[in-house]
């Protein structure tokens, strides 16, 4: 079947498996349980119109919350902020000269969850890759890669081909011993 549909063709569940890719990079490796619990997070008055809305950034706040409670193994090693939600980078340079900084320190144990608001709104994972970032998008078959030059942080894409970032929607994972 060539034109099989894929994870946020027909759903909005790409803030779920943001926050399972997240996890899992941080170490927690039970995605069923995350998964599950990210559902149930989320208040009834958001059921099922999260289905085909796809999850705001308050969303994803409950589902981490909710992650937390749950007390789901490994989880508590981790600290979640948002950086950029006080004061937002004025330019897409400015914002990823602060991206990289929030890398700069505990490498190996950090990753971010982006939200995008063109081509459509969606989630993705960045993880630390060598001296880079690697943006991981869970709405194809298998997540793929999406360069960096193709993601811009501004009020407007530079092509039709770029992804573009809400500024403000970073959440940062840190992983502590």
């Amino acid at each position: 079947m060539s034109n099989a549909k894929q994870q946020g063709e027909l759903d909005g569940l790409c803030g779920m498996y943001a926050i399972v890719n997240a996890l899992r990079k941080m170490g927690v490796s039970r995605e069923d349980e995350v998964f599950q619990t990210c559902c149930e997070a989320l208040c009834s008055s958001r059921w099922p119109d999260t289905l085909w809305e796809g999850t705001t950034l308050r969303d994803i706040e409950v589902m981490l919350k909710g992650c937390r409670a749950a007390d789901i193994k490994g989880v508590e090693r981790i600290t979640v902020s948002y950086p950029f939600r006080r004061t937002e980078p004025k330019s897409n340079k400015e914002f990823w000269d602060s991206f990289y900084e929030l890398f700069q320190e505990n490498r190996a144990n950090k990753c971010a969850i982006l939200g995008l608001a063109e081509p459509s709104l969606h989630w993705l994972v960045a993880n630390p890759n060598g001296s880079g970032i690697r943006f991981t998008d869970s709405g194809v078959r298998k997540p793929v890669t999406v360069p960096q030059n193709m993601i811009y942080a501004g009020s407007r894409r530079s092509g039709k081909e770029t992804h573009r970032i809400e500024r403000k929607e970073v959440i940062l994972f840190e992983r502590h011993s």
